[in-house]
């Protein structure tokens, strides 16, 4: 933030701009007649340039208008534009109409303001993502191309800024982990840990010992003292996914450590002071489960205080063949072999799928490719797809006879047999992504892999 005649004015807007080991990041340094300041610019989104209180970069010369200019980042590029001022916007001496790109070094004129833009060097943009953009949070990358995406993570910047409990709802495979480190980058807790939970991956009787943590002694098999989750998670963000699976008593624990900042260990009698944001993530509709007594209705209110929705894979059509080709490169130099193409035809196989896995889904599904399509283009019968199982069969009329049958539980069972299988397959035998493929919380899937015979087709993890 930055001070402006003793008023509080943005820097920087929209995604986070965290420095990194490559260098400082653009910015504009704005030069008046009380002397020079630099304003971080961000890698996507717009500042505001103008003699209104709200804008991000406030000019005082009367020159300016109230709302004078705009500069927009997006795709790599810095452009200016001139919101139909008075007195004009000039770059480089010349006067503008509507926007022009800039370049390192230009100055942008308004009235006896100068704007030099300092614009750090890109690396030659990776992958054939037209229409994109590529989100970087630390060390990792999220390709934004559906409006509706930019929007949300325009939405998790901000909410980044503060320290609110924020909940992440959405299918399976949707990216919530991902949300999720967008608000922990774009906070001030960055610098701490980030550490995510798998509420589903963990057997009941564990779930109170790694969030809270026990003392030695505490139960069988407690042969030393263990910190919690919450408690490594000191001057960070928790992030508990599949929040909705976790067990009664564990809600009652979590809501009173969200209210009072301690915790008790198992099997201790001293309260531990933590100091943790809390971000949730669920594909379940918690006030169903509220209303049907699975879940806290104290504790929702504390989870929601924000609420963030991320779409399904098939709601964002726009980014199906941006992320399909990115997620083919990325299989391609694991597996050291030379980018591959997408014919016609797997286009048309991808398109008609209905993803119920999402992004997950579709990144699996290419990794497979790049390592085991026969040749360049990837061919649709190169795509192993899990298809939806068939649509139920229309219901007989009253008095037809229904010929041999078989009891529903028995078919309900083979049914999920088959998934199952389909899922250990399209996952490459990984337990844990099968288990998120079909929307089964680990330890049932665990469980049943035994019950089905399934152990031989795959792994517990990655």
């Amino acid at each position: 933030m930055e001070r402006v005649a003793g008023r509080e004015a943005k820097t920087w807007s929209l995604v986070s701009l965290q420095r990194d080991s490559t260098g400082p990041r653009s910015y504009a340094l704005v030069i008046d007649r009380r002397g020079s300041r630099a304003v971080e610019l961000p890698t996507l989104g717009e500042l505001a340039i103008g003699r209104d209180d709200a804008a991000d970069i406030v000019l005082d010369d009367p020159a300016a208008s109230r709302k004078h200019a705009r500069l927009i980042v997006a795709d790599g590029e810095v452009r200016i534009a001139d919101l139909g001022s008075h007195n004009g916007t000039r770059v480089n001496g010349a006067p503008i109409e509507g926007s022009v790109a800039l370049t390192r070094g230009d100055e942008i004129a308004i009235g006896e303001v100068a704007i030099v833009v300092h614009i750090r060097a890109r690396r030659a943009p990776r992958a054939a993502t037209s229409g994109s953009t590529r989100v970087v949070l630390g060390d990792r990358e999220v390709i934004v191309a559906d409006p509706a995406m930019v929007r949300i993570f325009q939405l998790l910047a901000r909410l980044g800024r503060g320290d609110l409990p924020v909940l992440v709802s959405g299918e399976t495979g949707v990216g919530k982990e991902n949300a999720a480190y967008a608000v922990h980058h774009g906070s001030p807790r960055r610098a701490g840990p980030f550490v995510v939970v798998n509420c589903a991956a963990l057997p009941d009787n564990l779930v109170e010992s790694e969030l809270f943590g026990h003392d030695k002694g505490a139960f069988s098999g407690a042969i030393a003292t263990k910190p919690g989750l919450l408690e490594v998670a000191q001057g960070g963000t928790v992030f508990l996914d599949e929040v909705g699976e976790l067990p009664p008593a564990v809600q009652a624990k979590l809501l009173r450590a969200l209210e009072s900042h301690r915790i008790t260990r198992i099997g201790g009698i001293r309260e531990i002071e933590v100091d943790f944001r809390l971000v949730s993530a669920t594909n379940r509709d918690l006030p169903a489960e509220v209303h049907a007594g699975r879940f806290r209705r104290d504790l929702l209110y504390r989870l929601a205080v924000a609420t963030v929705e991320i779409p399904p894979l098939r709601e964002r059509p726009g980014e199906l063949e941006i992320l399909a080709r990115a997620f083919l490169d990325e299989g391609c130099r694991r597996v050291e072999r030379p980018p591959l193409a997408l014919s016609g035809a797997a286009m048309q196989r991808l398109a008609a799928h209905a993803w119920p896995g999402n992004v997950r889904e579709l990144r699996n599904a290419m990794l497979l490719a790049a390592a085991t399509a026969n040749g360049d283009p990837v061919e649709a019968e190169d795509l192993r797809l899990v298809d939806a199982p068939p649509a139920a069969p229309a219901v007989r009329p009253p008095g037809t006879a229904l010929g041999p049958t078989r009891p529903v539980a028995q078919e309900l069972e083979q049914l999920e047999q088959r998934r199952m299988a389909e899922a250990l397959a399209a996952c490459g035998g990984v337990h844990s992504h099968a288990a998120q493929l079909i929307g089964m919380p680990m330890r049932t899937f665990t469980t049943k892999v035994k019950q089905y015979g399934l152990a031989r087709h795959g792994r517990k993890t990655s």
